[in-house]
């Protein structure tokens, strides 16, 4: 990557810095610098709390379309690289897994059902990356998915069955990508080419899917893209070389690559509940969108 834009990247918050050194310089720096930031400090406080945290969920006020809550705090901490055990959360996972079921799957608070795969992998997809990927719970869940996959190979959370006049949801899809994407022996699984093209054609196409189109909203830099936008929908793809060789994924690259200005990017759309992180204003370029690009951009060239 341009050497003008790395050092600007680790130049920004410890937590920041962290993240590039161990994703993109493959470094294992100190993490003991991160979790004495003040903005992690009460990121973390918030996780943990009753009103908007783990705890919360069960009280039906936490859900997956909020911003500032367990969700989306934990797959933020995630996307930087900390684990379970760094944060000592080991307690707040267990409270995640009750709400499993011992078929594999999960009804949560406040209408999460336990075929609405879509919602629950954005928190078992963060629990994997901080240290839980080979839990027999996530392996459980995981097996449940692929077994309960649509008949054009992708997941549609309100539809059990292989009735060929329902297409599979593009929410569903990248989310549950998301978390098989963490997996050696998913990113080059054929078996998951129909969910992967379909996130594809979505984007060919532009039509409207169960609720989720390719417009303005979509292709806006956003972070965390809680409802379906084009940065998370290429970090994901990004995981999988198939998708990667596609001239749709270049062309959603080629879009991103032009947004940016000598190599950084600006969030386009934003949510103040994260006025401590530089995705959440628009007036300067956001360190943390353009590690994300590069991120995206580092998958593909070792993708080859």
């Amino acid at each position: 990557m341009n050497k003008e834009v790395l050092d600007w990247l680790l130049a920004g918050p410890v937590w920041l810095r962290y993240a590039v050194e161990r994703q993109l310089l493959s470094k294992q720096p100190d993490v003991a610098p991160v979790l004495q930031d003040g903005s992690i400090q009460s990121l973390l406080s918030r996780l943990k709390g009753s009103d908007a945290g783990i705890p919360a969920i069960k009280t039906g006020r936490v859900h997956y379309t909020e911003t500032g809550k367990a969700y989306w705090d934990l797959y933020f901490l995630a996307d930087v690289g900390l684990s379970v055990k760094d944060m000592g959360l080991e307690n707040e996972a267990e409270q995640i897994f009750r709400y499993q079921s011992a078929d594999g799957s999960f009804t949560m608070p406040p209408n999460v059902q336990d075929n609405y795969f879509c919602m629950s992998a954005i928190l078992v997809s963060s629990l994997a990356k901080m240290g839980y990927r080979d839990d027999p719970r996530v392996e459980r869940y995981i097996r449940l998915a692929l077994n309960s996959r649509s008949h054009d190979g992708g997941w549609y959370c309100h539809y059990f069955g292989y009735d060929p006049n329902v297409v599979s949801c593009p929410m569903d899809n990248m989310n549950i990508l998301m978390l098989l994407g963490q997996y050696d022996k998913f990113r080059e699984n054929p078996q998951l080419n129909g969910a992967i093209d379909l996130l594809l054609e979505h984007w060919r196409t532009r039509e409207h899917w169960h609720g989720f189109g390719v417009g303005r909203r979509f292709m806006s830099l956003q972070y965390p893209a809680v409802k379906y936008g084009i940065l998370r929908v290429l970090d994901v793809l990004s995981m999988y070389p198939y998708a990667v060789e596609s001239a749709s994924f270049q062309s959603m690259l080629a879009l991103v690559h032009r947004k940016g200005q000598q190599g950084r990017y600006f969030a386009e759309m934003t949510d103040m509940v994260y006025t401590d992180f530089d995705f959440a204003q628009t007036s300067e370029p956001s360190r943390w969108l353009t590690f994300l690009v590069n991120r995206i951009d580092k998958r593909v060239e070792e993708s080859g």
